[in-house]
């Protein structure tokens, strides 16, 4: 799991290191998040190319949830399962690393007593 190129100045900016931001937003994202039933392709938006910030991890995953997106989108078993979830679990990953990069921004600004130009 990375973050989106277009978040890359953003994390690098941020004050807080990157990896520990994407890690952040991995956790916060699976806190609530459940296998769903359908397929969804993973987005064609253009990742990171900074290995140094990935981040790993593995998710306890509804079996037959899986089994049905096997059945269903690779009947042969040559797709890995992240292939099979990524659709489903990067957006919200993506989502949640700008909202920390938006409060961090908001604790920086109160911080220096000034309000967060990226507010609107």
């Amino acid at each position: 799991m990375n973050a989106l190129e277009r978040q890359e100045e953003a994390l690098i900016n941020c004050g807080v290191d990157p990896a520990h931001v994407i890690r952040a937003a991995l956790r916060r994202a699976v806190k609530t998040w459940n296998l769903g039933p359908d397929f969804v392709d993973p987005s064609e938006e253009q990742r990171s190319r900074i290995t140094e910030w990935r981040a790993r991890t593995s998710l306890a995953v509804d079996a037959a949830a899986v089994g049905a997106l096997l059945r269903t989108h690779d009947p042969l078993d040559v797709l890995s399962k992240w292939t099979l979830i990524r659709g489903q679990l990067e957006p919200r990953v993506w989502a949640e690393i700008d909202a920390l990069l938006v409060e961090i921004a908001d604790r920086a600004a109160l911080q220096q007593g000034t309000p967060n130009e990226t507010e609107t």
